[in-house]
């Protein structure tokens, strides 16, 4: 098992990717500014609640169950903020 803090730069570097792909095509896109406002706000929502997680485990569970269905919804969560962002970016 990896260590919790590599765990958190994992998490915090796909967050950030997240943002700079959501920064990139709003500049070309002619959606609201609100809707992609609230998009960051969503992705780093994301990091801030994922790394508490990593932080605080959950008493009661085995470490590695719980860190691998934590890294499981992780991209489960990011995945639909990557359709979003596209979906976003594609609006006329």
């Amino acid at each position: 098992m990896a260590s919790r803090k590599d765990l958190k730069k994992v998490i915090a570097f796909i967050a950030d990717e997240l943002a700079t792909e959501a920064f990139y095509l709003s500049y070309n896109s002619k959606a609201e500014t609100v809707a992609w406002v609230e998009l960051f706000n969503k992705i780093f929502a994301l990091q801030n609640e994922y790394i508490a997680r990593v932080s605080h485990a959950e008493p009661g569970l085995p470490a590695s169950k719980y860190f691998s269905t934590l890294c499981i919804s992780f991209n489960e969560e990011a995945k639909a903020i990557l359709d979003e962002i596209h979906k976003l970016a594609e609006e006329k």
